[in-house]
């Protein structure tokens, strides 16, 4: 046989399929699936300061050596939650360019967003506990805001001062989440909703390039 044939009939011989996860991989990843699931369940339940692993294993049906194999702490499986619930926020969050081509459209974006934090109010409560007393959880929640700002590639990549822009960003994205949790979640301040949207609204437009004049509903 010539190399040419040789190789030929190497690449006609049918190539060896993908391993499949192992049984072990498998059931590690639904364990750690099932824990997760016990924290949020925990920790829609009560705050994060009364949270505890035993109750988290209860409701897992597992037990405190097994949580302790996935997770280090407490804190980090209430960061490790929160990352699994950021990508709910975060693919609202690419919707925001297309949002951004009209002032009604991005009006009802910042709507869509507080009405999320709405429906994970309860669980939403406990993790900024969290983060303000584990910095594991912080920064994951910074992390969270870094994603959110590389889904705006167009808007950093168009800008005269790219650095500057991001850091708008980040502000916007910030602010907004606190003004979510103070209306929203702990209902500490409640503002006329659609005030509250329209001047959300203008300050956005503004501050990503739109019209200076505020928007109309």
């Amino acid at each position: 046989m010539t190399p040419s044939s040789a190789s030929s009939a190497a690449d006609s011989a049918p190539q060896a399929a993908p391993r499949a996860p192992s049984l072990r991989s498998e059931y590690r990843e639904l364990t750690r699936k099932r824990l997760l699931e016990a924290v949020r369940e925990v920790l829609e339940e009560t705050d994060y300061a009364a949270a505890t692993v035993d109750e988290i294993v209860r409701r897992a049906g597992a037990s405190r050596a097994t949580f302790y194999v996935h997770f280090r702490s407490k804190a980090e499986a209430a960061a490790a939650l929160l990352e699994r619930v950021t990508p709910s926020d975060r693919g609202l969050y690419a919707t925001l360019p297309k949002a951004l081509r009209t002032r009604a459209g991005l009006r009802r974006w910042l709507e869509l967003s507080l009405g999320w934090y709405e429906e994970h109010a309860r669980l939403l409560a406990a993790l900024n506990e969290a983060m303000a007393v584990e910095g594991t959880v912080a920064e994951r929640r910074s992390a969270a805001v870094e994603r959110m700002v590389e889904a705006l590639p167009e808007y950093l990549d168009h800008s005269e001062d790219p650095a500057r822009a991001r850091v708008r960003l980040q502000l916007l994205l910030r602010q907004f989440h606190q003004v979510a949790m103070d209306t929203v979640v702990q209902q500490a301040w409640q503002p006329d909703r659609d005030v509250l949207l329209d001047e959300m609204t203008a300050a956005w437009w503004l501050a990503l390039g739109g019209e200076a004049t505020p928007p109309r509903r």
